[in-house]
């Protein structure tokens, strides 16, 4: 009999962080099931906030964090504080352990120069690994699926707000997701900037021999669920998975980068 398929509260028992960090980050260019998956992310980052989005000592909320720093590296070098919110705790002591340079964390010495060659400036991979660990003011626990995600804590409006490859994995129906857009954007001041990034049409992937419900969704619903959300100025690009028939770790067709202003108060 197959094992059941993961989802919500079974990530607390059988989500492998590790496992996870060692199977599709292992480099920039990601792995050979699922293609050039990160890269694409990477160079679509650096383009969004190196287009004017957010000023010097800007506050960005990333939500989703998972045990990944990679989706902070071009949106860091803007901001003073940065608030990483990820629902498991073996996912949020990653984070830690390499905000406090722990042997045991991650490398991610490899992206920091990829980022860097994409800034122009290759050499500055160092001092910008150092700044986003100086941002990192906190990482806390959040769950999308509840109308307060970051309860009890109390924040300021951010000026942005990054989530990836979270929704989709965290909410098990399409009136959920649109929730949790609503109530993880409730931080972001008018004008501030959205970010995110997503699979499509995917219905699973597998981790450390677990297979993880993923909730199968499409850009145009995303455009939908943000337009009602009250964002405007809403860009989405959209990249097929370019190793379909190899794939034996997930069953997405593609992944889509938003982003999107929320809508000033008249």
């Amino acid at each position: 009999m197959a094992a059941p398929i993961q989802k919500g509260t079974d990530y607390h028992k059988t989500f492998g962080a590790k496992a996870y960090l060692a199977e599709f980050f292992a480099t920039p260019e990601g792995d050979d099931e699922e293609g050039e998956f990160l890269s694409k992310i990477l160079k679509e980052l650096h383009e969004i906030f190196n287009s004017g989005r957010l000023k010097q000592g800007s506050r960005l909320l990333d939500v989703g964090t998972g045990p990944t720093i990679y989706q902070l590296i071009s949106a860091s070098r803007f901001c003073a504080e940065i608030v990483c919110a990820e629902y498991t705790q073996n996912n949020r002591a990653e984070i830690e352990k390499w905000v406090k340079k722990d042997p045991d964390a991650h490398d991610w010495s490899a992206f920091f120069k990829f980022v860097a060659d994409l800034e122009g400036d290759s050499s500055s991979w160092e001092a910008r690994q150092s700044h986003l660990r100086d941002a990192i003011k906190e990482v806390i626990p959040c769950d999308v699926t509840k109308p307060d995600p970051f309860a009890p804590r109390q924040y300021e409006e951010f000026d942005a707000v990054i989530t990836t490859l979270c929704l989709e994995a965290a909410c098990p129906d399409r009136e959920s997701y649109s929730a949790a857009v609503r109530s993880i954007t409730r931080l972001l001041k008018p004008g501030g900037t959205v970010v995110l990034s997503g699979v499509t049409n995917q219905t699973f992937y597998t981790v450390g021999g677990y297979k993880f419900f993923t909730l199968p969704i499409d850009s145009s619903f995303m455009r939908e669920v943000f337009e009602k959300a009250g964002y405007v100025d809403i860009n989405i690009k959209s990249f097929p998975a370019t190793n379909l028939e190899n794939n034996t770790v997930s069953d997405f067709d593609g992944f889509v980068i938003l982003n999107a202003k929320k809508a000033e108060i008249e």
